[in-house]
């Protein structure tokens, strides 16, 4: 059974119901973001804060859904990513249009889905890190295996993405990471903005409850066409 929490909302609701309450956005069908935390998906309490900062977007006219990969379990990352697709076609078949949000380690899961199903609309990644595992010390990769997988495989799933593809991708980064390091959070050919914080998890926070309103017009410019 797919994981999957929602903000504000009963899990895949009714057409009808959900299309009531596209805010801003009449005849269009409404807008789902599927948002992927990092390594921290194991913390219920920044699970929990993360999860209230996603509630207040229902505000802006957006239902949200936190999907964790739970990076720490034996999974592996190609069946995480398969659970994930199978949650977004279940949103699709339901008249949803979907975007994908991931955090720091999230930000690899969100990247190669949309790389695998283009019909998700836009992707923001916040604070991403995506590539160089030896930039990870090595007992971080060995407690979490589906992270030291994905920074394999991510780097190869993007080169599908052309130029069209990567100008629905909005990077979100801190001024000075901390964590990842700096330049590894921008994006070739995405949509690169920097915030004008300092920190990895300072700048997860403050992307989720501060510049909702920047994502939220983003994503709905990517899906006017």
């Amino acid at each position: 059974m797919i994981e999957q929490t929602t903000s504000g909302d009963s899990d895949l609701p009714a057409l009808d119901g959900a299309v009531r309450h596209a805010v801003g956005q009449p005849g269009k069908a409404p807008l789902r973001v599927i948002f992927v935390p990092g390594l921290g998906d194991r913390l219920p309490p920044l699970v929990h804060l993360q999860r209230e900062a996603l509630r207040t977007w229902r505000a802006l006219g957006v239902h949200t859904t936190m999907f964790r990969v739970r990076w720490s379990s034996d999974a592996s990352f190609q069946d995480r990513l398969d659970r994930l697709d199978e949650m977004v076609e279940r949103y699709e078949q339901r008249g949803e249009r979907v975007a994908l949000m991931g955090a720091s380690a999230g930000a690899g899961a969100v990247l190669a889905a949309y790389a695998r199903r283009r019909s998700i609309v836009a992707v923001v990644i916040i604070a991403g890190k995506w590539l160089e595992p030896e930039d990870i010390i090595k007992p971080v990769l060995e407690r979490n295996a589906p992270f030291a997988q994905s920074l394999s495989a991510v780097p190869k799933l993007l080169e599908e993405l052309g130029p069209d593809d990567r100008a629905k991708i909005l990077s979100l980064r801190s001024a000075r990471d901390g964590v990842v390091d700096d330049e590894d959070t921008l994006l070739e050919g995405a949509v690169n903005e920097t915030m004008r914080v300092v920190g990895h998890v300072i700048a997860i926070g403050y992307a989720l409850m501060f510049r909702a309103r920047r994502v939220v017009r983003f994503l709905r410019e990517a899906t006017s066409d």
